[in-house]
């Protein structure tokens, strides 16, 4: 299953707080992606978190998976979570 994850910075967060830590994030990200759990990672034009589509099985592994995130295991991530399914429009007009 695709789950859309929208990750948002914490508001109260300094950038301070953030930086000693990006390179870790930009691994485990890097090596999710290289396992094929991360099919797609977008930066957010706000500024403010990220957008990531992964392939797992529902919605509560893919929070587990997120939860692993260097920045989300110190707090400084949060998480909108969403599954998805085939557009029922296509669906209906295929078949």
């Amino acid at each position: 299953m695709k789950v859309v994850v929208v990750a948002s910075r914490k508001e109260d967060a300094s950038p301070d707080e953030f930086t000693p830590h990006l390179a870790a994030e930009t691994q485990h990200a890097l090596g999710m992606y290289r396992d094929q759990i991360v099919r797609e990672i977008y930066s957010r034009t706000d500024g403010k978190g990220a957008v990531l589509v992964l392939e797992c099985a529902d919605e509560a592994e893919a929070a587990k998976l997120v939860g692993e995130l260097p920045l989300a295991k110190l707090g400084l991530l949060s998480f909108d979570i969403y599954g998805t399914q085939p557009y029922r429009g296509i669906v209906q007009n295929v078949t």
